[in-house]
Formats: C-alpha cells, structure tokens, sequence
C-alpha cells in the first residue's frame, strides 16, 4: 500500500503532467522517485513526521480540551535530513538534483507542527540567533548559529530540502535550496508548480549595535 506522502506526490506530479516512476528498491538504499521535466531529472526521497510525544498534549486530565504543543526549531527536518543522507546521495553521485520531501502526517490539518519555514531553515543552516553585550545590552543582527546541517563539507548531496503540504484539498511542494549542493538545481528549467521561496543566509553574526 502506498503511504500518504507516496499518495499526494503522485496526484500532485499527475495534476501538473510531470512524468515519474518508482525507483527499484535494492540492496542498497535507494530514492523514492525519479522524476522528469522535459529534459530535467530530479529525485526525490519522501519522508514522513509521525510520532512526537510532545505534540497534542493534555497538561491536565481536567481539561481534555486544552492542548499544547512543544518542539525544539529544526528538529523534525534535522533528523529527516540525517536519515535520508545514503537515499539522497545515490542520485547525487550520478549527477542528478536530488531532493529531499517531508511530509507531516503528525499534523495532517494545518501542517504546520515541525515543518514550518523556520523550521526548514534552522535545520539546513542553523538556528536563528542574535548576540548581546551582556554589558551595554546592546544587540547584534540576527544571524544562523549552531545546528546547521548543510555546509560546505557536509551533506553537500542534498540539492534541496523541501516540504511536500496538503493543506485544505491543495497540494503544494516547497523547495529550499542547498546554496552549498554539489548537483544544483537548474531553477530556471524547473516547472512553476515548484515553490521556492528566497533564502537569506547570514552565518556570521554582525557588528553589535550600541545604540539598540
């Protein structure tokens, strides 16, 4: 059978007429699809988020209808993207983008719990942070800080990470790009059904401004 993820993929490659075929499973892993735009190929490994205990929680059994929701930014996609590294770098060893999709099942509704934008970019390229002079309280800029996944000796297969989302009926694929992959993305080639948002990455945290 196939999973969720598998399921709104394939309706969303139909829907916009973009050829595909299952990648043969063998004794090495493998990605899930290889995908065609005219002349351009992709691959793509899907993977899902489905367990968190820290998502839908009843703090106090008097009020079941009170719910809470804890997470640490970039971690769901963090572990995705340690995961995925041997599927994805099988495509990338052979010269073709290769992409990594998530899709939240753990949040089927809004879609949001772990996948969020932020999300995305805290993982791939650290953690949103900003600096302060514990003396005058002045602040930096902020800048990505630790955890960052991709760098330019680390998981350089990954072409794109990105979130596969079906929100309300529609399904949309988001791709944010890899700006240190060693097979990129020919972003002009690739079909408009694709959203792929800017990404601004500042890894170095800027001059404290005193007077802030």
């Amino acid at each position: 059978m196939k999973t969720k993820s598998e399921e709104f993929f394939e309706n969303f490659l139909s829907a916009n007429k973009l050829p595909f075929e299952k990648i043969k499973v063998e004794n090495t892993p493998r990605p899930d699809y290889l995908v065609s735009a005219g002349r351009l190929q992709l691959v793509f490994e899907l993977k899902e988020l489905a367990e968190d205990a820290n998502f839908d929680l009843v703090k106090d059994p008097a009020f079941p209808h009170i719910r809470s929701h804890s997470r640490t930014m970039g971690d769901h996609v963090r572990s995705r993207i340690e995961r995925s590294r041997k599927q994805i770098q099988f495509g990338a060893d052979r010269g073709i983008p290769s992409v990594l999709l998530i899709y939240n099942s753990l949040d089927p509704v809004l879609q949001m719990f772990g996948t969020e934008p932020m999300d995305f970019t805290a993982a791939m390229y650290g953690e949103p942070t900003i600096l302060l002079d514990r003396q005058t309280k002045a602040a930096s800029d902020m800048f990505n800080g630790k955890n960052q996944l991709l760098q330019q000796k680390k998981n350089t297969s990954f072409s794109a990470v990105g979130h596969l989302c079906d929100r309300g009926g529609r399904t949309t694929v988001t791709l944010f790009d890899n700006i240190f992959a060693k097979v990129k993305i020919p972003y002009d080639r690739l079909p408009s059904c694709f959203e792929v948002p800017r990404i601004e990455v500042s890894t170095e945290p800027l001059t404290i401004d005193a007077s802030r």
